[in-house]
């Protein structure tokens, strides 16, 4: 597992999720510019994007609906968000099967959430 030092803001690829995350829940609240990472972890299957957030409040999830394409990653990837009082705590992303993903997100796209007929 690889730790990375602690940047200010979310990265890109950070963002579109968490974006993606606000359409699919509308109750969510993101405010991507005063969003800090604490700290970012790369397990070679996925990571785990710490915040600083305040740790009260009620502990929800979010799971993200639309898939992640990821060159590189022939099997997609998803997403779970957890939250203090509907506010970001920790993102974990991952890959489906038995992928492997270095941390490197050039040429990623988060889709849609496909909508039931």
């Amino acid at each position: 597992m690889t730790t990375l030092p602690e940047q200010s803001a979310p990265n890109a690829f950070e963002t579109a999720i968490l974006e993606a995350m606000a359409r699919e829940r509308p109750s969510l609240i993101l405010d991507v510019d005063r969003l800090r990472v604490r700290r970012r972890n790369y397990t070679g299957v996925g990571s785990y994007t710490d915040f600083l957030c305040d740790e009260s409040g009620e502990q929800d999830t979010v799971s993200l609906k639309a898939p992640i394409a990821m060159p590189g990653v022939p099997s997609g990837m998803g997403a779970v968000l957890f939250c203090r009082g509907q506010r970001p705590s920790c993102l974990e992303t991952f890959t489906y099967g038995d992928d492997f993903w270095t941390g490197a997100f050039e040429g990623f796209s988060v889709g849609r959430a496909s909508t039931p007929e």
